[in-house]
């Protein structure tokens, strides 16, 4: 099994070569370095992380963040609603 790092998952794995091939190869660069300090290819790396949804396994993980941020808020505005009457 491969190793999900940025350079496999932008440069080497085979299941995103589509992607890889639209977003990626026309920057004419196969340096990691090159593709992640220049606008262009900061870009097409985004797009093909979004393409491939390969970051929504942390998708749950945020929502329930942001779930217990909202209860916190809440009890906050209830506590202070309660003092000021």
């Amino acid at each position: 099994m491969w190793a999900m790092t940025v350079e496999h998952v932008l440069l080497k794995c085979p299941r995103w070569s589509t992607e890889r091939e639209e977003l990626i190869n026309p920057l004419r660069t196969t340096s990691i370095k090159g593709i992640l300090t220049s606008k262009a290819g900061g870009r097409a790396a985004i797009k093909l992380i979004q393409r491939t949804k390969i970051l929504d396994q942390f998708k749950a993980v945020v929502e329930q963040e942001e779930r217990g941020r909202t209860a916190e808020n809440e009890g906050e505005e209830g506590a202070e609603t309660e003092e000021v009457e």
